[in-house]
């Protein structure tokens, strides 16, 4: 019995860090005509916490297989200070510099209704006192008209938004820096937008994107899935299950191919660059690793804790992303976790280098 159990926790253990390697390459290879390879990267984070504990028992029992969890932990390591951080001193804004505060969130379209919580996230945002800020989900063409929203957010004097001929929610950009010029980004069989703006902060031209890439179609499915488990129906719970599966592979191929028009965008221009929004995507995904390049994630420039964003599917995703050129240097990252949408909007504090 001792034996059978033992070549049990072998097993598991080579099937975890397979899976924590599989986890690895989904940031390195376009899903197109592979989308396996990103399903495991949703699931990076429980894999990688199996790793850990097998990690701590073959310890425990002084064995040499408690190196391969060892290796799949490390060769994750990139994904792991981008989800967990540690910050023993505390920055701060040196002296003869000016702060610039950032502000990124998807606001559900202010909770499904079009109005419910526009006041309340008004308030929020009117106390940070932000000087950018890139909501996506909001209602700029249908329940709300993008006047109503700028005369709600007045402490904010620009703004600039999506358009489109859908009545689809949209993105907005909001600041108290001058807007020199802006773009609607439109993705092909996608109601997912992009906006970009050129503005004048402290006299530089800064490009800021404000993304929100293709939705997982998750929520949309869920109910149907949880219904049918709920009711007994083992084969409807099946076929939801199945549809929820085929809509997220074809929504990575989505996503990477907006991630790399706006890579594209990025490389093409001059200049410092402030990048925010929902990506619907995790760390380890192509998406982030395509559209971070060799720009600075926020949260792990200047973040503390545990990054989640999604308020929702046991609260382990980070989707929501403040990036910037070197140009930039962050002082703080914070993430509240207000109950007035289904993300976590996203403060980040900084100021030019």
């Amino acid at each position: 019995m001792k034996k059978l159990i033992y070549i049990l926790f072998v097993l598991i253990t080579i099937a975890f860090a397979v899976a924590a390697i599989a986890g690895f390459a989904t940031g390195r290879m376009n899903p197109e005509g592979k989308e396996w390879i990103s399903f495991p990267g949703l699931v990076l984070l429980p894999v990688l916490a199996v790793n850990l504990c097998l990690f701590l028992m073959w310890c425990v029992f002084r064995s040499h297989w408690c190196w391969v969890p060892l290796v799949a932990l490390l060769l994750n390591w990139e994904f792991l200070i981008s989800m967990f951080q540690i910050r023993v001193f505390p920055k701060e804004i040196p002296i003869g510099k000016e702060a610039v505060k950032v502000i990124t969130y998807n606001v559900n379209n202010f909770n499904t209704d079009g109005k419910k919580q526009l006041p309340n996230i008004a308030d929020w945002l009117r106390k940070e006192d932000p000087d950018i800020v890139c909501l996506q989900e909001c209602p700029v063409e249908s329940a709300l008209r993008m006047d109503s929203v700028a005369k709600t957010l007045s402490f904010l004097p620009y703004y600039c938004s999506t358009r489109s001929a859908t009545k689809a929610a949209g993105n907005v950009i909001f600041s108290k820096y001058p807007i020199l010029r802006f773009e609607s980004i439109l993705y092909p069989e996608s109601s997912n937008k992009s906006l970009f703006a050129v503005m004048d902060i402290q006299g530089d031209s800064v490009r800021v994107f404000n993304n929100h890439f293709q939705t997982t179609s998750v929520n949309a499915v869920k109910p149907r899935l949880y219904q049918a488990h709920a009711e007994g129906k083992q084969l409807e719970e099946t076929e939801a299950a199945f549809h929820m599966a085929f809509q997220m592979k074809k929504n990575f191929v989505k996503r990477a191919t907006q991630a790399d028009y706006i890579r594209q965008m990025l490389d093409a221009g001059e200049g410092p660059v402030i990048l925010c929004g929902d990506f619907n995507d995790t760390p380890a995904s192509y998406t982030y690793r395509t559209v971070k390049g060799d720009l600075t994630d926020g949260f792990r420039d200047c973040g503390s804790g545990f990054g989640y964003t999604f308020r929702q599917l046991k609260r382990i995703f980070r989707i929501d992303y403040i990036i910037y050129s070197p140009d930039f240097k962050g002082v703080t990252y914070d993430s509240p976790n207000l109950d007035y949408s289904d993300h976590k909007p996203v403060v980040w504090l900084g100021y030019v280098n």
